[in-house]
């Protein structure tokens, strides 16, 4: 059975209150196919601290090249989060796509909990 994993890189952004304890969920498409929406769950209490760079390892099939990428939180710890950027490696062939969000989620913030960035 081959590697099928995407290594994942969540940058928060260095802004005042920019970090979150809310749950946090990324879906990927990819000109083959696309995920479900799938929740990132944070290794620590420190997870989606304002300046920090979180990473996971998604096991997924084989999207292609990826096209569109979206994260949200659900609010449920507090308002706001500042996405920076959001890194993708496919491992098997180490392709890399790099998602530059910067932008708050959180509804007093920005008036939404999700955002989606095309390539």
């Amino acid at each position: 059975m081959t590697d099928s994993s995407y290594s994942i890189w969540v940058t928060t952004g260095d802004q005042a209150l920019g970090g979150t304890d809310s749950n946090v969920f990324i879906q990927l498409f990819g000109t083959n196919a696309r995920t479900e929406s799938i929740h990132l769950p944070p290794e620590d209490v420190f997870a989606f601290e304002q300046g920090n760079t979180d990473k996971f390892v998604l096991q997924a099939p084989d999207l292609g090249d990826l096209t569109r990428c979206c994260i949200g939180q659900d609010a449920s710890a507090d308002s706001g989060w500042y996405v920076e950027t959001v890194r993708i490696r496919y491992n098997p062939t180490g392709k890399e796509w790099n998602f530059n969000f910067q932008c708050w989620l959180g509804m007093e913030e920005a008036g939404t909990l999700s955002a989606c960035i095309d390539i």
